[in-house]
């Protein structure tokens, strides 16, 4: 009402009341919805109280009325606006600084001093390279940081995980039991614009430096066997897995294929057929070549190698020599 009377609308200390309010509400989670609708609401039941008393004549008066109301909710907006994100922005930052730390332990497998969920779900993840990445004239620093924002936000979207990325990948760490990983990824690589593939694994908490080892070896074997986006779990891998740790077998398994090394239309015809379930002529569409084409250059891998592609009791060493040839081969 004094604001009515003077015909000033209040500033400085006098709105400090409104400044502490915004902050109490942002403590407590309101929505800053909820919130200036709340002080809209009020200035219309009080313009409604005081217009109800005006005679036709007063019309002036009545717009004056209204103009102090906008102005009023115009300050208001502002003031409860700011102090509740200034709020929102420290609490934020409080939590974030404090995620960020217990994720440092974990990864680090130290111990942490706040209640941590019974298992985890490590996932590891690689981002393709956005197209506008490699468009000349574009700052591919600057993509490259949009990309990872938008992942950044659908990972936060999901309570309590936790991540680090790069432009390449990273690693994120989700409370279990973690949602559709198959739908995850499809929102991050919607998002960002780019294939995602993920590794995942289940952990308890203690043991998350082994998973993040797990899921990033998982994921140099989807690149080495050139493995399509997806999401992978060891039981996908296993074999593939299994043969990239270095030892005896694996370098005699690969060695079964050391006399197609450098024959790269025979390595393609070997891949391309194991791949269509040995369907010779599914093999000949894919690779535009004759069938006859396909059936000789099986042949000649299995006059070099001793291995018969066609014959079943062959294929379980042709399929392991092949993945532990690839293994032995990747620069990684």
């Amino acid at each position: 009402m004094e604001t009515f009377r003077t015909g000033v609308v209040p500033t400085g200390d006098a709105l400090d009341p409104l400044r502490e309010s915004a902050t109490r509400r942002a403590e407590e989670g309101v929505p800053l919805e909820a919130l200036l609708a709340a002080y809209h609401l009020g200035g219309k039941v009080c313009a409604d109280h005081v217009s109800a008393r005006f005679r036709a004549d007063e019309l002036a008066d009545a717009i004056a009325l209204n103009r102090l109301i906008l102005d009023f909710l115009q300050r208001v907006t502002a003031i409860v606006s700011a102090s509740y994100f200034e709020e929102r922005q420290s609490i934020a930052g409080d939590d974030q600084a404090t995620r960020q730390s217990v994720f440092t332990a974990l990864l680090d497998g130290s111990p942490v001093e706040v209640r941590l969920p019974a298992e985890y779900v490590v996932v590891g993840l690689t981002l393709g390279a956005h197209p506008d990445e490699r468009q000349p004239g574009v700052d591919a620093k600057i993509v490259a940081r949009r990309k990872l924002r938008r992942v950044r936000v659908e990972l936060d979207r999901i309570p309590d995980s936790m991540s680090t990325l790069s432009p390449d990948g990273g690693i994120a760490l989700l409370p279990a039991p973690a949602a559709d990983l198959s739908a995850l990824r499809a929102r991050l690589s919607r998002a960002a614009g780019v294939n995602v593939t993920l590794a995942t694994t289940s952990v308890a908490p203690e043991t998350i430096p082994a998973g993040v080892t797990l899921v990033r070896d998982l994921l140099e074997v989807v690149r080495t066997h050139g493995r399509p986006p997806g999401v992978y779990e060891l039981d996908d891998l296993v074999l593939e897995y299994q043969l990239s740790r270095p030892s005896p077998a694996r370098e005699r398994l690969a060695g079964l294929l050391n006399p197609l090394a450098g024959r790269t239309d025979l390595l393609a015809t070997l891949r391309c057929y194991l791949d269509n379930a040995r369907n010779r002529r599914q093999t000949a569409a894919d690779l535009h070549v004759h069938a006859n084409t396909v059936d000789y250059r099986l042949r000649q891998v299995g006059r070099l190698t001793g291995l018969d592609p066609v014959r079943d009791d062959q294929l379980p060493r042709l399929v392991a020599a092949l993945v532990a040839f690839d293994a032995r081969s990747s620069p990684g």
